[in-house]
C-alpha cells in the first residue's frame, strides 16, 4: 500500500534537485565572464523558486512536512555541485565550460522528474504539475544546449 510519506519523500527529491538547480545557477553566475548570461540564469533561479513553492504546497495538502531547509539537497546534489566548482576551477571560467556544467545539471534534474513522474503512485493532479515543470526543464535545456554551439 502507498503512503503519504512515498510521495512526501518523492516530491521532497523534487524540492532538493531544485535547490541544486538554484544554487547551480546562482555559483554560474558568479563563474561565468559572459555578462549576457546572467539575465537568464536569474531567470532559471527565479523558475526553480517557483517550482519548489509548488511542490511545497503539493506537500502540505497531503499532510506532508516540506524539507525544512531551503537549500538541502541530496547527495547526488552535492556532487553535481562539487563536479561543476572542480570543473571550473580545472577549465576556467569561460563560456562554453559554464554553459557545460549548466547543461549537466539541467540534463540530472530533466532525469530526476521523468523518474518521478513514472512513478505509479504520485496522484494525477500532482503528475499534471510535474509535467508542466518538466517541460519549463526540457525547454532550459534545449536553451542552453542551443547556447553551446552558438
Amino acid at each position: 500500500m502507498i503512503t503519504n510519506k512515498e510521495i512526501v519523500d518523492d516530491l521532497n527529491d523534487l524540492v532538493k534537485i531544485n535547490n541544486d538547480r538554484i544554487q547551480g545557477y546562482e555559483k554560474a553566475i558568479e563563474d561565468n565572464e559572459d555578462a549576457g548570461l546572467d539575465d537568464l540564469f536569474r531567470h532559471y533561479v527565479i523558475q526553480s523558486q517557483n517550482f519548489r513553492s509548488q511542490l511545497a504546497d503539493h506537500i502540505v495538502r497531503i499532510d506532508g512536512l516540506a524539507v525544512s531547509d531551503a537549500t538541502s539537497t541530496d547527495v547526488a546534489s552535492k556532487l553535481h555541485r562539487a563536479w561543476i566548482d572542480i570543473k571550473s576551477a580545472l577549465t576556467g571560467k569561460d563560456r562554453d565550460s559554464v554553459l557545460s556544467s549548466v547543461e549537466f545539471g539541467e540534463s540530472a534534474a530533466v532525469e530526476a522528474y521523468e523518474d518521478a513522474i513514472a512513478k505509479d503512485h504520485i496522484p494525477a493532479y500532482i503528475k499534471e504539475d510535474l509535467q508542466k515543470q518538466l517541460s519549463d526543464l526540457k525547454a532550459s535545456y534545449d536553451k542552453i544546449k542551443s547556447l553551446e554551439k552558438a
